[in-house]
C-alpha cells in the first residue's frame, strides 16, 4: 500500500468518488474526493516534486475534482421545476385543444352524415318513378340519419280520401317496432308534432296542413327534435310520391266501381299464371256479366245503372278472399283472378256469388228491382297455360251461359 503506484491510482480515483457520492450530497462527495486526493498527494509528495508525470497527474486530478463539483452543483438541493411545469402546462393546453378538435371533427362528421342522408332521401323521393323500389333504399337513409335500424316511415293510404297510414319504408329492424295502430295508442292519437313516448319517437310528416306520413323510431326525447327536422325536410318530396302514387292508382282503377281496370287485370292474370307455373299450383279465373244491363239502363236511367255497377262490384269483392283480384273487365263485365283455387271450389264460389246477386234488391223509387248475372269460369292448368287461353276459355263459358238462358254459372271444362 506504500507503493507509488497504489497512491497514484487512489489520486486518479478521487474525482470518481467525488462524483458518485456527490449525486446524493454535493458537499459529502466533494469532501470525500478532496480528502482522498490530499492524502494521496501527501504520500506522493516526493514524486510530485520530482516533476512529470506525477505533477501532471496531480493537476489533472485537481481539475477533475473541480469538474465533479460543478456537475453535482444541484445535487442535494430542491430541483428547479419552473421550466418543466411550464412545459407540462403547455402540453396540457395542447391536449385540451386536441380533444376539442377531435370532438368538433366527430360532430362535423356526424352532421355531414346526417346532411348527406337528408339530401339523399329528398333526392330519391323527388326523382323516383317507382316508389316501391325506392322504399328499400330510403330505409337505409333513415337508418343513417337516426343511427338506428329500428325506424319506420308510414305514408298516407294510396287511394284518394284514405284516412289511415300504411308502411312505406323501414330500417333493417323496423319490424321490431309496434304496429301503426299501437303507435297511435301510445301517442294518444296522431301526433301534431314530434314527441317521445314509451321509449319511442314519433314525428308527423305534413305539408299544406294535411298529414302525409309518420316517422317512428326507437329513441328518447333527445331524438325528437332531429326527427322533427328530418320530417320537415322530406315533407314536400314525400307529398310528390303520394301524389304520384295516387295518379298511378287512378290510372289502374275504375273511377265508378273502385275496381281495377282491364290493363291491371290483364297484368294480374299474367303474374299469377307465372307464379302458378313456377310453384306448380293452380289458378282460377271467372268473368261475370250482368244480364240485360242495357234494358236496366234504358228503363231506369244511367244513374240507376251506375248504382247497380257499384253495388255488384261490392258484392263481388265481398264474395271472394282478400288475396283474390277483382277488376272491371269492360262495361257490365267483371273479371276475378283467384290464385290457388281448385276447379270444384271455384265452381262453388261462382255459384254462391250468382245466388247472392240474384237475391239482392235494388230500390228504384217505389220499385224493388232484381237482377241476375251469368258467370263463365276457366282453370289453370286444365284450360290452358297462356293468359289468352284462360281468358278465351272463360269468355267462351260465359257466352255459353248466356246462350243457355242466363243467370247461371258455366265451367269451361264442361264445354
Amino acid at each position: 500500500m506504500n507503493s507509488p503506484e497504489f497512491w497514484t491510482a487512489a489520486a486518479a480515483a478521487s474525482p470518481l468518488l467525488s462524483y458518485f457520492l456527490g449525486r446524493f450530497n454535493r458537499w459529502a462527495g466533494l469532501a470525500a474526493g478532496a480528502a482522498l486526493f490530499a492524502f494521496a498527494s501527501c504520500m506522493l509528495t516526493g514524486e510530485i516534486a520530482a516533476g512529470a508525470p506525477y505533477a501532471a497527474l496531480a493537476l489533472w486530478t485537481a481539475a477533475a475534482l473541480t469538474h465533479s463539483a460543478v456537475l453535482n452543483g444541484g445535487a442535494g438541493s430542491a430541483p428547479d421545476r419552473s421550466g418543466l411545469d411550464k412545459q407540462l402546462g403547455r402540453a396540457a393546453r395542447l391536449e385540451a385543444e386536441l380533444t376539442l378538435i377531435k370532438t368538433m371533427t366527430a360532430l362535423n362528421a356526424a352532421g355531414e352524415k346526417r346532411s348527406l342522408a337528408v339530401y339523399s332521401a329528398v333526392k330519391l323521393l323527388s326523382e323516383t318513378v317507382e316508389p316501391q323500389s325506392a322504399a328499400k333504399q330510403l330505409g337505409k337513409y333513415l337508418s343513417d340519419y337516426f343511427e338506428t335500424e329500428e325506424v319506420s316511415l308510414y305514408m298516407a293510404e294510396n287511394s284518394p280520401g284514405g284516412a289511415g297510414m300504411e308502411l312505406f319504408s323501414q330500417g333493417a329492424k323496423g319490424s321490431a317496432l309496434p304496429g301503426y295502430s299501437e303507435l297511435l295508442t301510445l301517442a294518444g292519437g296522431f301526433p301534431e308534432q314530434a314527441l317521445a313516448a314509451s321509449g319511442l319517437v314519433l314525428a308527423p310528416v305534413s305539408a299544406g296542413g294535411g298529414p302525409l306520413g309518420l316517422i317512428a323510431l326507437r329513441g328518447g326525447s333527445q331524438d325528437a327534435e332531429s326527427a322533427g327536422r328530418f320530417a320537415a325536410e322530406i315533407s314536400f318530396a314525400l307529398k310528390r310520391v303520394l301524389l304520384f302514387r295516387q295518379v298511378e292508382w287512378l290510372s289502374l282503377t275504375d273511377g265508378l266501381t273502385g275496381l281495377w281496370r282491364r290493363n291491371a287485370l290483364d297484368e294480374k292474370i299474367r303474374e299469377e299464371l307465372r307464379r302458378a307455373a313456377a310453384f306448380k299450383t293452380t289458378m282460377g279465373f271467372m268473368i261475370a256479366d250482368i244480364d240485360h244491363f242495357k234494358h236496366l239502363n234504358d228503363t231506369y236511367g244511367h244513374q240507376f245503372g251506375d248504382a247497380v255497377l257499384r253495388r255488384v262490384a261490392q258484392l263481388l269483392k265481398d264474395g271472394v278472399y282478400e288475396t283474390d283480384f277483382v277488376g272491371r273487365y269492360g262495361g257490365e263485365e267483371f273479371g276475378i283472378v283467384l290464385p290457388r283455387a281448385d276447379s270444384a271450389g271455384l265452381l262453388r264460389k261462382a255459384e254462391t256469388i250468382r245466388a247472392r246477386i240474384e237475391a239482392e234488391v235494388f230500390p228504384q223509387g217505389l220499385e224493388k228491382v232484381r237482377l241476375t248475372v251469368s258467370i263463365g269460369i276457366a282453370h289453370f292448368p286444365r284450360d290452358g297455360r297462356a293468359p289468352e287461353e284462360i281468358i278465351g276459355r272463360a269468355d267462351a263459358a260465359l257466352y255459353a251461359a248466356k246462350e243457355g238462358g242466363r243467370n247461371r254459372v258455366l265451367d269451361a271444362g264442361s264445354l
